[in-house]
């Protein structure tokens, strides 16, 4: 089988990952703060993005921004090359064998399986950066002292502790962008007659980065604070899953809180889509031009 979906979508995930990094550090801040089941996590002390920006920039140095990122590096090298890579194979596939960009129902079943398959492997590397993002302290940390801390207090389980929020959260958030990407691009492209230009791959990866928010943020909140507890504290009250973070959570700050970090992961989603399909789509170009094909494999 063919790996160039594989290989380009890997790079172009861990470039866009890079860009917006920094925003993905001030939602992860964002989100954990304001629990009463941690009485450590019970302050509000963040205000918004930009309060968020200045205060760890100010407080931690603005190197704190990029607390983790090695981990997620690796994880866009493992989960974002399967993702992108299962997806559009899948996708070139139905296409050889006379299946139309226009089938959503294809698309979005498409999506939700490679968002699953991915998360679910990698979900120890997940919970990794979310740990380093959450505490200022986790700046020096490397992967393996992180990973050797978080198996001696929890063992496997530990290390796919939210393995389940993540792969719903991985299920909305690829059922949902990856379809709408290419069925926005389609849309624009065909009915309204735009060229398949830099211009209408950045419009559709707004609109797609726009809808994805919409539908994904309650549960990556979720995911976010399940992975984010030390559940062998004995003092804190533990989230037994999902739908119990979810009822907790509204019954003790309301209803908005589950799409807590909203505005900065747009602010991180919209600059991550758009520097992804851009590089994505440039990649595209590339393979068509290495291997002298009318259309990409992808």
């Amino acid at each position: 089988m063919p790996l160039e979906a594989f290989v380009y979508g890997g790079l172009s995930a861990v470039f866009a990952e890079f860009v917006s990094y920094p925003l993905d550090s001030c939602k992860i801040r964002l989100q954990v703060q304001g629990q009463i089941t941690d009485e450590t996590l019970t302050a509000i002390k963040y205000r918004g993005t930009l309060h968020t920006l200045r205060s760890v920039t100010f407080e931690e140095g603005f190197a704190s921004l990029f607390n983790g990122f090695r981990f997620a590096a690796l994880r866009q090298a493992t989960y974002g090359t399967l993702r992108f890579g299962i997806f559009f194979t899948g996708k070139s596939m139905w296409n050889k064998r006379g299946g139309s960009d226009k089938n959503l129902p294809f698309l979005v079943s498409l999506g939700v399986t490679a968002g699953v398959i991915g998360s679910v492997i990698t979900t120890p590397i997940d919970r990794m950066k979310v740990l380093a993002q959450s505490t200022p302290q986790a700046r020096k940390k490397t992967i393996v002292s992180t990973f050797r801390k978080i198996y001696s207090k929890g063992g496997i389980s530990g290390l796919y502790q939210g393995k389940w929020p993540n792969a719903k959260r991985a299920a909305v958030v690829n059922g949902v962008e990856i379809p709408c990407y290419v069925f926005v691009k389609d849309g624009l492209t065909h009915n309204l007659g735009w060229e398949d230009s830099m211009k209408t791959q950045f419009l559709a990866a707004l609109i797609t980065s726009a809808v994805g928010i919409c539908f994904s943020q309650p549960f990556d909140t979720a995911k976010t604070r399940i992975m984010q507890q030390k559940t062998y504290r004995t003092d804190i009250r533990v989230y037994e899953g999902f739908l119990d973070m979810c009822r907790l959570t509204i019954s003790n700050e309301g209803r908005r809180a589950l799409w807590k970090g909203a505005f900065p992961a747009w602010c991180r989603n919209g600059p991550w889509n758009v520097a992804f399909y851009l590089s994505l789509e440039q990649f595209r170009k590339f393979d068509q031009w290495a291997h002298k094909r009318d259309h990409s494999y992808f």
